[in-house]
């Protein structure tokens, strides 16, 4: 059996038990467009032009502003789309409402955040995009003259679906850990893990690495002394330099993992993977960072990676605008060996212009308490584990959101949520 028939087979045997994740939504910044990718066959690849389709663009119904330069991604487990526009200057949120597969309905899109906001933040270049394990959502600013290096934490306390209001956006992350409101720190994705600790990476070259950071002392930054603080960079004991990148992944199947993208000197793209292996905090230690894969074909220009539950890990590429699939067969803890690269959408139809961040996009929303793409007796078990123990449902369920769990939509997991459950459960539910 040849590599690339080996792989195919494992793929769509992993598919059948991994059905929440094979739909992605893709920032192209040529086309100003967020296309959606759906493995509709379920083959393990999007490899027909049928499956990848216009996500959001310009010409969406609701007449909200087209994207221009679609800088950061992040999803929701209850669908939601976070997006920053550097050409914009905003914010958006985008949800599929009517469950057609795209958000360019009535209602689906919004300018969420942008420049006379009353909170006075200028999102001059919004480098990432995150959701927290409570729901919360977060932008990243990279500064330059317009705007601060910070992250901020975005709260709709009106209601009115915006962050526009007083109060709406707060600065978590700045000086306090930056130096500078616009200095030498240049501060790109972030992610959260089920604790509530945040996970960032920043591009400089004297500061290239991931830094962790949480609010100790309860005032609602996570900048103070000890907040902020150095997950990973190149003086790490395993000995493997971690250079300027832009991406950052959690490890789907290992706890304390993360994945990130960057590009030596050489102009060879590498896949860093770093774990906190003894829980002391950080991945410094000897044996915590390890090269997983690399490559150095000058057509090829990594951006993005997502890291799947069944072992998956994808990446962006920019210069052949495809997203290419890796997939460890020898269980060595790397994707070097014959056969575990591949391409998973081959943009085939040419839609694709610029192959940026990609992001999962759930198959539902309430009541998929497992993230499986459905709603059936196998959610029983998590919805009833969310019901008693939510922090212990989210580390047993890290692709989640707590507000799968949240049936009906109260910000509380609690009895009120088993009669809403159970009519979902009664109508057999299932995209």
């Amino acid at each position: 059996m040849s590599p690339r028939i080996l792989f195919l087979c494992l793929v769509c045997a992993a598919a059948l038990d991994a059905l929440a994740q094979n739909r992605f939504v893709l920032n192209d910044r040529t086309n100003d467009r967020l296309w959606i990718l759906y493995d509709v066959d379920g083959n393990g690849l999007i490899d027909d032009p049928a499956e990848i389709a216009p996500f959001f663009d310009a010409g969406n119904a609701a007449g909200t502003l087209g994207p221009m330069n679609p800088t950061c991604l992040a999803s929701r487990c209850d669908g939601l789309v976070l997006m920053g526009d550097q050409l914009n200057q905003a914010v958006y949120t985008l949800i599929d409402n009517n469950g057609d597969g795209d958000a360019l309905d009535l209602g689906e899109s919004l300018v969420a955040a942008q420049a006379g906001n009353a909170s006075g933040v200028n999102f001059a270049f919004p480098t990432g995009a995150a959701v927290d394990a409570t729901g919360r959502l977060y932008i990243v600013n990279s500064g330059n003259a317009s705007g601060n290096d910070a992250v901020y934490r975005l709260t709709d306390l009106t209601a009115d679906g915006d962050f526009q209001d007083p109060g709406e956006i707060a600065e978590i992350v700045g000086v306090g850990a930056f130096g500078a409101p616009n200095g030498a720190a240049s501060p790109q994705e972030l992610v959260f893990d089920a604790a509530g600790f945040g996970y960032l990476r920043d591009s400089a070259t004297s500061l290239a690495g991931i830094y962790r950071f949480i609010d100790l002392n309860s005032n609602g930054r996570a900048d103070d002394p000890g907040e902020f603080t150095v997950f990973v960079n190149t003086t790490n004991a395993s000995g493997v330099t971690v250079a300027p990148g832009f991406a950052l992944e959690p490890d789907a199947v290992r706890p304390r993992a993360y994945y990130t993208l960057q590009i030596v000197p050489t102009g060879v793209d590498q896949l860093l993977r770093a774990t906190d292996v003894n829980g002391d905090g950080d991945a410094q230690d000897a044996g915590e960072v390890v090269l997983a894969y690399s490559t150095a074909e000058a057509s090829f220009t990594a951006v993005d990676v997502v890291s799947l539950d069944d072992g998956r890990v994808l990446i962006t590429d920019n210069s052949g605008n495809i997203v290419v699939v890796l997939l460890d067969l020898d269980s060595d803890g790397t994707f070097f060996g014959a056969g575990e690269r591949a391409t998973y959408a081959d943009n085939g139809s040419a839609q694709l212009a610029a192959a940026r961040q990609l992001a999962r996009l759930p198959l539902r929303r309430d009541g998929d308490a497992n993230c499986d793409g459905s709603i059936d007796i196998l959610d029983i078990n998590a919805f009833v584990f969310a019901l008693s123990d939510p922090s212990g449902y989210m580390a047993a369920y890290p692709s989640c959101n707590i507000q799968n769990a949240d049936v009906n939509r109260d910000c509380n997991i609690d009895v009120l949520d088993i009669n809403p459950f159970i009519a979902l459960l009664a109508g057999g539910a299932r995209m």
